[in-house]
């Protein structure tokens, strides 16, 4: 560590705090050819795993208030990145679901993301990937099984990751596919 800069981590404990600062505000920032922002991203990011989902649901997922999950929603659906449709458990209330144009933007900003991280992962072996990936994975396990043994209720929208949204794309495609042989 730097002990003679006093704005330095000084501790690996500090060094790892002040990594995912910075990481987490890099891969917050706009990205060259992202149309959206982060916050927008991640609302997509959550529809895409969840599927349809009235705004209360989504508000609970992203882990934000009903107001905030609103003014995302109205921006999404001005830019035709989401719709309405209405709840068929409840024709009062109403879901947001991706557009084809708010999958197809989602996809994009994540491959942008994902080829980031491989670009920053260049020259490593596959074995160092593999000894990050386990070590992210059990420290990501530590801090979500802390969080919710103070009150979470286990579900966090991010859960989910990228293997159900992997799986929901597939699932698609092979709609898709099915479709075009009929």
């Amino acid at each position: 560590m730097h002990v003679n800069d006093p704005y330095a981590p000084q501790t690996p404990v500090e060094g790892v705090l002040h990594a995912f600062t910075r990481i987490g505000r890099r891969l917050k920032a706009k990205q060259p050819g992202d149309t959206i922002d982060h916050s927008a991203h991640l609302v997509l990011f959550v529809l895409r795993c969840n599927g349809a989902l009235r705004l209360s649901d989504l508000a609970a997922r992203m882990e934000i208030d009903a107001s905030t999950a609103s003014r995302h929603v109205r921006a999404l659906e001005q830019a035709g990145l989401i719709q309405r449709s209405v709840d068929p458990d409840d024709g009062r209330a109403f879901r947001v679901e991706l557009t084809e144009q708010g999958t197809a933007e989602w996809e994009t900003a994540a491959k942008r993301r994902m080829e980031l991280l491989t670009q920053a992962m260049e020259g490593w072996t596959d074995s160092d990937i593999e000894t990050f990936e386990k070590l992210m994975t059990r420290f990501a396990d530590g801090v979500t099984s802390i969080v919710d043994a103070r009150g979470g209720d286990g579900k966090a929208w991010a859960d989910k990751g990228w293997a159900a949204a992997a799986a929901a794309a597939a699932h698609q495609n092979t709609e898709k596919n099915v479709e075009k042989t009929r």
